[in-house]
């Protein structure tokens, strides 16, 4: 019996350093989009705006690479991250690295 209340302490305890190791966690509820400001922008044309650049209308990133092997997916992936930046800075909007008051 003994044994076992020790066994069961020494699981609480190190269960909460481990959960106190791992930090944090973000809890931004905003898709990747939103990240994409524009001064005087409402959020009807900046979702044209992500979907003409290449996002889902959700305001998340939009990549299907299905089929392809990890090289190939990642290669796939990066050009498309690349035109997306490229379309929405030509299109007048910068990136946040964490969303504010300004995000949609």
């Amino acid at each position: 019996m003994m044994r076992r209340i020790v066994c069961t302490a020494a699981v609480l305890l190190l269960s909460g350093c481990l959960l106190e190791s791992v930090g944090r966690v973000n809890r931004n509820d905003k898709p990747y989009g939103a990240q994409w400001v524009k001064e005087g922008v409402t959020k009807e044309e900046w979702l044209a705006d992500w979907i003409k650049c290449g996002g889902a209308a959700n305001g998340n990133f939009a990549y299907e690479g299905q089929g392809q092997s990890n090289k190939e997916y990642f290669e796939g992936l990066n050009a498309h991250t690349t035109q997306m930046n490229m379309c929405m800075r030509n299109l007048g909007y910068i990136h946040l690295n964490q969303c504010d008051a300004r995000c949609l």
